[in-house]
């Protein structure tokens, strides 16, 4: 599928006329000026652009204007408080609000593309299910549009969108939500043709509140698209979603569920609109449905979790319509994001589970998760553990829930790092944990007492939330190979 417009999909271009039609706005030359790109961060202004002036609590935009025209920006988007004589060779915009801007003229620039669009949802392996997907769909689709890193909100989201070029076949967009009302607003500037919905769990609840009001809200990723007539992909293996899908009425859903004895004879879905998949060994998933039969994947990443990921992604390829041998010819281009379940095997043999790059608690127990599965018989576990942030009033128990993880999946050494962590070193205390217990003022003084403690063949994770940069523990670790 191509992109189209009222004229001509060769001269699709992102004019002057074109951002003031967006944006409502009346322009009186310089209609014909071509920008070569949208730009909101005065550090990545290129000759050509349309730079957009956005405020922050912490920055603001506008003080970078005189220098993005130096550097040749040829567009300004700005705030029309702000005080701005502009030259007659760049053309000015001024808005109310310039996010909002941004966000619109995303959407006005996307629906010039008639070309899937996938977005990505969910409170746990977003970002992950994203690479994959997008890796997957480079077997059959040339070229494919994913958003960068995790650049899934209010400025990445239009960020990612007005990135869409003639020459990309489909576009993989993770949306990411801290607050009620936030997916609806994206949903309306993406405007995916596809929806996949991860897992809901708790995640921001400082504004999210609970984990009822993140379900209500991560929901309306499905509802949104099958009101709309595209494609959703369910997973099952959720209760929330697989309860809350029961109400959405669509002819176009396709169900997912990593099988196992549990629930194995729980579902009756015909294979045209079922795919199932059971882990076979340490790094393969065996799927049927969706014209697939009993066939068996190698998944790029190791764990539970990311082979259900995996399932999601698959069914996305096959409503594309990618065969088996073009699904595997893309996962040969995946590459991690980085601090997200990443295997590294060490000289002595210590096995480091690097997922630093964020935490909740569905996250953290899934790590734990693996963290047992790779321990052989007598190897010793260690968990290195960061506060998980953003969890509002609910952050003590949910800290203090961890216990029960560490202490079901047997770790043997637990170091913590964080204020909030305390709550779990308590818990833990009041539990009679039975392994090594410590909590650390700092992530040198917990990577040199892991670098002490640990012996060969150990395996650890190390994991936390953005905000406590659990990845210096990990860089000062790894030291010791040098």
């Amino acid at each position: 599928m191509k992109a189209q417009n009222q004229e001509s999909s060769s001269k699709l271009k992102l004019t002057a006329a074109f951002v003031a039609e967006s944006l409502e706005h009346s322009i009186k030359n310089n209609q014909r000026v071509e920008f070569t790109a949208v730009v909101s961060d005065s550090r990545k202004v290129v000759k050509g652009c349309l730079f957009v002036a956005l405020k922050g609590e912490k920055f603001d935009g506008h003080t970078f204007i005189d220098s993005a025209i130096e550097k040749g920006a040829r567009g300004i988007v700005y705030n029309k408080d702000y005080k701005f004589k502009c030259n007659g060779t760049v053309s000015s915009f001024p808005v109310e609000n310039t996010e909002s801007a941004y966000r619109e003229l995303a959407r006005h620039w996307r629906m010039l593309f008639n070309i899937p669009v996938i977005c990505i949802s969910g409170s746990v392996g977003k970002t992950t299910t994203k690479e994959i997907l997008a890796s997957i769909l480079k077997g059959k689709l040339q070229h494919v549009l994913k958003t960068q890193g995790s650049q899934n909100g209010f400025v990445g989201i239009p960020m990612t969108l007005l990135d869409i070029r003639e020459e990309h076949s489909a576009a993989v967009v993770e949306v990411g939500i801290d607050e009620v009302g936030a997916m609806e607003k994206h949903l309306s500037v993406v405007i995916p043709t596809v929806s996949v919905l991860t897992s809901i769990a708790e995640e921001h609840l400082e504004k999210l509140i609970d984990i009822e009001t993140v379900a209500v809200e991560e929901m309306k990723a499905l509802s949104f698209v099958a009101e709309k007539g595209g494609t959703i992909v369910v997973n099952l293996d959720d209760q929330r979603i697989r309860k809350a899908a029961e109400a959405i009425k669509s002819s176009d859903i396709i169900y997912v569920s990593l099988i196992d004895d549990t629930n194995r004879h729980a579902y009756s879905f015909s294979d045209a609109q079922f795919i199932r998949g059971s882990i076979v060994g340490v790094d393969e998933v065996e799927i049927t449905g969706f014209g697939l039969k009993n066939v068996k994947f190698k998944i790029p990443l190791l764990g539970r979790h990311n082979a259900r990921n995996f399932l999601l992604t698959v069914a996305v390829a096959r409503v594309l319509g990618l065969e088996v041998d073009e699904i595997n010819s893309g996962l040969q281009t995946f590459q991690s994001a980085g601090g997200r379940s990443d295997v590294v095997k060490m000289k002595d043999g210590t096995i480091v589970l690097c997922d630093y790059y964020n935490a909740n608690p569905a996250s953290v127990r899934a790590g734990l998760v693996l963290l047992g599965q790779f321990a052989k018989l007598g190897t010793k576990k260690w968990a290195c553990l960061g506060d998980m942030l953003e969890l509002g009033t609910s952050e003590e128990k949910l800290h203090r829930d961890l216990a029960h993880s560490l202490i079901k999946e047997k770790i043997d050494h637990v170091f913590l790092y964080g204020p909030r962590m305390r709550f779990l070193l308590d818990e833990l205390q009041k539990l009679q944990f039975k392994g090594e217990l410590k909590h650390f003022a700092s992530h040198e003084a917990l990577a040199e007492e892991l670098s002490k403690s640990i012996k060969a063949d150990g395996v650890v994770i190390i994991k936390g939330s953005r905000g406590m940069r659990m990845e210096e523990v990990w860089n000062r670790f790894k030291e010791r190979e040098v």
